[in-house]
């Protein structure tokens, strides 16, 4: 009977012995693991950096060449050739879709806050002689016959989207032309927040 009860001590003393080893073993395989500088993180993760932006243009979209802003939501290009926005390959005008800049020409005929601003940041992402390129939406006319469209710069600047960004305009929702507009009114909802542009100087103006 002592024989049987000292066997049966051993054994478990063996079997714990082991799954202290197991248990141990595991820990150090995931200390190593989570700890290794290389180490990749967790599926699910991993999010692309906010500043990523495309390396061209998206597909589908007519190339144009910028002749002059008329203001800081549209302005005057010139198609090489007719194509599936602009269908003529004389100049025409722009309006960018989904935004609204200050009028360069107010109620009282003068400037209105930021009008001059904003129309100089579209010169800079579309400066005379680049290349823009322009995808449209439901509509293709405004009342005043210009084109409404999106643009793109040569390296995939969305330069509605840019301005939105940068404060330059605010947002103008106009069913049914809204497939970028959730994308838009994010971009000046925090330009709003962080008062960038006229957000931050034309308050009350």
């Amino acid at each position: 009977m002592r024989t049987r009860q000292t066997g049966r001590r051993r054994e478990r003393r063996a079997t714990l012995f082991w799954l202290v080893v197991l248990v141990l073993a595991a820990g150090g395989w995931l200390w190593y693991a989570h700890s290794r500088p290389d180490s990749p993180p967790p599926s699910g993760t991993v999010s692309p950096s906010p500043s990523a932006r495309p390396t061209g243009p998206p597909a589908g979209a007519q190339a144009v060449r910028v002749d002059f802003p008329l203001d800081g939501d549209s302005l005057q290009v010139t198609a090489d050739q007719p194509g599936p926005v602009i269908d003529v390959t004389e100049p025409v005008q722009l309006r960018l879709l989904g935004i609204d800049a200050p009028e360069l020409h107010g109620a009282d005929g003068s400037p209105q806050c930021w009008a001059e601003t904003a129309r100089a940041e579209l010169q800079e992402l579309a400066p005379h002689g680049a290349r823009l390129w322009l995808l449209p939406d439901a509509q293709r006319l405004d009342p005043y016959g210009r084109r409404l469209v999106y643009a793109w710069t040569a390296d995939g600047r969305f330069v509605n989207g840019e301005l939105a960004a940068l404060g330059a305009v605010r947002e103008l929702a106009i069913r049914p032309n809204l497939a970028h507009q959730q994308d838009l009114h994010d971009a000046v909802e925090q330009a709003r927040a962080q008062r960038r542009g006229l957000w931050g100087s034309c308050a009350g103006r």
